[in-house]
């Protein structure tokens, strides 16, 4: 009796979120690959078995290392493939392909920022801080360019207090990195899975992609937590939203790109328009990407592309 390709494959998928938390923290292996793959195999094993039978085979596989290796185990797995439950729930409620992505990738953000949470208010100490300082004053005097600052009338100490604003500032934001990459994870397996099952919905052009509307809120959110914090002096609402603001800013990145593209296609601009905006686009990289986030941004409320709303 011979096995099908998709009964070993879902066999596979079913044994990976079984035993790879386990195995993840006994050898140390969890990172960008291993959550990759988590999430692929919870894709695979809901198609096929659906959101129950798949939440059970992930809950299995996240307290064994819990029984086995004791509560420290889990500050050394990731919950970002506890976010393919709701991609799972979305598919076979039939919920449209924008907002299914849209919630899921949120929770999948949610959940790879919470574990640098802790990290964010401890903060590097000061020891670590005067070292790193040290160690790039080092590098910066071994260049020359320390010299250069120096001859600009900045002084080292100016160096350091700059530098010194940038490290804690860097510590502030690392929850948005975390969630970033969360979201990269989260995209990339989606839209393989997509790929994969073409014959369910088929595939969306990059120029095509976008969001709901009410995405929007988000940044608007963070705007507010940003204004707020910085008025009333609280730290916790400041640091959130500039986080949110981190956030939103590489995701409306990705959509004032699909914008751009999308226009580049149109036959109504002429070319020798479209080849000045892209030779512009090289010159003044910096004001670009600031125009490719609002241009993303403004997307959700204005729908530049006349994109037909799902339902």
């Amino acid at each position: 009796m011979f096995l099908s390709d998709e009964t070993v494959v879902y066999y596979l998928a079913g044994t990976i979120l079984l035993t790879f938390p386990w195995l993840g923290v006994a050898w140390g292996t969890w990172g960008f690959i291993w959550e990759v793959l988590m999430l692929l195999a919870v894709f695979l094993v809901g198609r096929r078995k659906g959101w129950l039978i798949t939440t059970g085979f992930l809950l299995i596989g996240y307290v064994a290392p819990l029984l086995v290796l004791g509560e420290t185990a889990i500050n050394q797995m990731s919950l970002v493939p506890l976010a393919g439950l709701l991609g799972i729930l979305g598919w076979h409620k039939h919920w449209p392909v924008r907002r299914t992505f849209f919630w899921s990738a949120m929770l999948a953000a949610v959940l790879g920022a919470l574990p640098t949470l802790s990290f964010v208010t401890q903060g590097f100490d000061a020891k670590t801080v005067n070292d790193m300082i040290n160690m790039i004053v080092q590098q910066y005097q071994a260049s020359g360019l320390l010299a250069v600052i120096q001859q600009q009338g900045i002084t080292e100490m100016q160096v350091r207090d700059f530098l010194q604003q940038g490290i804690h500032f860097y510590a502030l934001i690392i929850p948005s990195f975390a969630a970033i990459s969360a979201f990269i994870e989260f995209g990339l397996v989606f839209y393989l899975v997509r790929r994969w099952f073409k014959e369910d919905e088929g595939r969306i052009p990059f120029t095509r992609w976008s969001l709901p509307w009410y995405a929007v809120w988000g940044a608007v959110l963070g705007i507010a937590f940003y204004l707020l914090g910085d008025q009333f002096s609280w730290t916790v609402l400041r640091g959130l939203g500039i986080n949110l603001m981190v956030v939103y800013g590489a995701l409306t990145l990705v959509l004032g790109t699909s914008v751009f593209l999308y226009l580049l296609q149109s036959p109504k601009i002429p070319r020798f328009i479209k080849l000045a905006l892209i030779i512009a686009s090289f010159f003044y990289f910096f004001f670009s990407v600031i125009s490719l986030i609002m241009f993303g941004l403004f997307d959700l409320v204005f729908n530049f592309r006349r994109l037909p709303e799902e339902s």
